[in-house]
């Protein structure tokens, strides 16, 4: 897709974020050890071979050589893994910090002779890592094998690593900058805590990469979520407390109506007690009446 503002910038930069366990673009799968996109025999389903995931880089990109909020344009997440986004920087770039030789000994998916099987990975600080997986396309993880401690000092230092610079003669179109963007994918605050939501993504959508162990980043476009979200908290609660209310509100009935049909037993009884001494003293004052009666006569 198009971006105007590449073209009206003078100098790009680009700020590493972090790890990002994404999706491989299809083209690449079977070369980064994914399971291959046509089993031959139909016993494969489609999309086991299409969500293939591998430890991706998150990074910003930013519309000058200084890397500020004011300049930010938007953020990104490779398609190809961090092996392949080294070897552009090496490739295309002006003396960077790392290049296609600091990831050659990268294992692409590969069995260690233990029964497991070894690929970079993420850490939960959002450094590289190597890790072992216990399935021959490493998608479940397993542990560990190895921090990668060099290697992510090293990515540090792209902090705000100049991409493009017109002041050099360089088109925009044959800059560094174009080659990451066509390797990589958009990357909006809703798929990964390490994005931030630009105006552009906003508008045009972003692809989807689900999930990041890394650590988190601001993001524009994460105010909707938390109100829809606290929004749908108010809602649930005031749910809860209706129905609470109502279900209180029977029961007070309830009691009241057993009071009330007590009550009015008590009274039937009181009523037919009196009634029933009262037939009884009348029946004696008449009876006494007889017998004085047959005395005197």
């Amino acid at each position: 897709m198009q971006r105007d503002w590449m073209s009206a910038s003078s100098k790009i930069s680009i700020k590493n974020l972090g790890c990002v366990w994404g999706y491989v673009d299809s083209d690449n799968g079977e070369n980064m050890g994914c399971m291959p996109n046509d089993s031959g025999d139909g016993t494969t389903s489609w999309y086991q071979m299409a969500n293939c995931k591998r430890a991706q880089v998150a990074y910003g990109m930013y519309s000058s050589n200084s890397c500020n909020n004011r300049n930010f344009q938007e953020s990104f997440v490779t398609k190809s893994g961090v092996a392949e986004f080294a070897y552009l920087l090496g490739s295309y770039g002006y003396n960077p910090p790392i290049s296609g030789s600091d990831t050659n000994s990268f294992p692409m998916c590969e069995g260690d002779g233990n029964g497991y099987y070894l690929a970079v990975g993420c850490s939960s600080s959002g450094g590289f890592t190597v890790d072992r997986f216990t399935d021959q396309y490493c998608l479940e993880y397993y542990d560990t094998y190895d921090t990668l401690s060099s290697f992510n000092s090293v990515m540090k230092k792209l902090s705000c690593y100049t991409v493009h610079d017109s002041s050099q003669g360089q088109d925009v179109s044959y800059s560094l900058a174009s080659y990451l963007i066509a390797d990589s994918g958009s990357c909006s605050a809703s798929e990964s805590s390490l994005c931030t939501t630009s105006s552009f993504v906003s508008n045009a959508g972003s692809g989807g990469y689900q999930r990041s162990r890394g650590f988190g980043a601001g993001s524009s476009g994460s105010f909707g979520n938390k109100l829809k979200y606290t929004l749908g908290s108010a809602m649930l609660v005031g749910s809860l407390v209706m129905f609470f209310g109502i279900l209180f509100t029977n029961r007070r009935k309830r009691h009241a109506l057993l009071n009330r049909k007590f009550r009015n037993s008590s009274d039937k009884k009181k009523k037919s007690r009196k009634k029933s001494s009262s037939s009884k003293n009348s029946k004696k004052a008449s009876s006494s009446k007889k017998a004085s009666a047959g005395v005197f006569a």
